[in-house]
């Protein structure tokens, strides 16, 4: 899934559960970010201290971005996590939508009342949640279970079959694509839009998948996630809820149109603007959108020194959203590696 899931369907399912503007946005900036924090060098501060930041993505041009390093650190906890169904290891490795261990992640995100970094700990796994329904059936470690074959894209042509794997491989050639993960399905799995199918090999099945229906089950579900967690904290519900079969059927006629990323961000952002999801449209709503460096910048201040980068912690660093989120993040991990999947015999720390 992309930014016009992770960020504004979690925005707007925030808001139909009462969640004020202010917590909506955390919860739904963690969740993108979640994709854009590439980073994991530490930071040190010429006013004093140091933080490590956090990595839970990767540049794609990056020549660790399939190592196996890359695949226990970051695609199992935070994209691909996995089902726990099957006998052999790599079997209960692949990712399976609405898994148990997925729903853990939610519930421990529940039970951290009166941490700072509580909301975007939600966040976060609520992105991960996302993904094990786009990312089902498929592994975030290199496996023979990832192969699939037969690829066909509903109402496309072949020339516009190509565009999508080209701009996703740039300069790879299909014939070195890893079996990590979706890689050699390319974006398709995160698009709303589409509709398509495959031959999944190991399975030895073929898949149809209309991404919009599974987008909106993801949707029903994560609303009822994101009531749950309110059950626990009433103090961030501040506004009567908007049931969800009130907003299921704008929720997916928005997954069904077609558009590149950042018309499908602007239909979101133009609906929210005109209050159509049923909570009225505050002026912080207004336009919304994601910056994905607007919470470093408030939390840092950079410097060049001889070319190179200097850092200064602004005021009050320690209360930031930038340095929470890393601080939810690094807590994420540990709780999927260490007190989820190894207690099942699944060893991935």
């Amino acid at each position: 899934m992309q930014e016009d899931f992770h960020f504004y369907a979690i925005y707007v399912l925030c808001r139909c559960n009462g969640m004020s503007p202010e917590n909506s946005k955390k919860v739904a900036y963690a969740s993108q970010h979640t994709d854009d924090a590439k980073y994991e060098h530490a930071l040190n501060f010429e006013n004093g201290g140091r933080v490590q930041q956090v990595l839970s993505a990767h540049k794609f041009i990056h020549p660790e971005v399939f190592s196996l390093d890359s695949q226990y650190k970051i695609y199992v906890p935070f994209h691909f996590v996995p089902g726990n169904q099957g006998d052999r290891f790599q079997e209960r490795m692949v990712c399976r939508e609405n898994s148990e261990i997925a729903q853990q992640m939610i519930r421990a995100a529940a039970n951290l009342k009166g941490k700072p970094y509580q909301l975007h700990r939600l966040g976060i796994a609520l992105h991960v949640y996302a993904d094990t329904w786009s990312h089902q059936d498929f592994s975030g470690l290199q496996t023979e279970l990832n192969n699939v074959e037969e690829i066909n894209v509903i109402n496309e042509d072949k020339v516009g079959i190509a565009k999508i794997f080209t701009s996703f491989f740039r300069d790879i050639t299909e014939s070195l694509i890893p079996q990590i993960g979706h890689a050699e399905t390319a974006t398709l799995p995160d698009e709303p839009y589409r509709e398509w199918t495959f031959h999944h090999v190991y399975q030895k099945r073929s898949m149809h998948r209309k991404n919009w229906l599974i987008c909106q089950d993801a949707c029903r579900a994560i609303y009822k996630e994101i009531k749950g967690f309110l059950t626990k904290g009433p103090e961030y519900r501040t506004e009567k809820p908007i049931p969800w079969g009130e907003i299921k059927g704008s929720v997916t006629n928005l997954f069904k149109k077609k558009g590149d990323l950042e018309e499908r961000c602007r239909n979101w952002a133009e609906k929210i603007n005109v209050s159509g999801f049923g909570f009225p449209c505050q002026p912080a709503e207004k336009d919304l959108s994601y910056d994905d460096r607007e919470w470093f910048r408030k939390a840092l201040e950079v410097k060049k020194v001889d070319r190179e980068e200097r850092y200064d912690r602004k005021e009050n660093f320690h209360l930031s959203d930038w340095k929470h989120f890393h601080d939810a993040a690094s807590s994420h991990k540990f709780f999927v590696l260490q007190e989820s999947l190894s207690p099942q015999g699944i060893i991935c720390g």
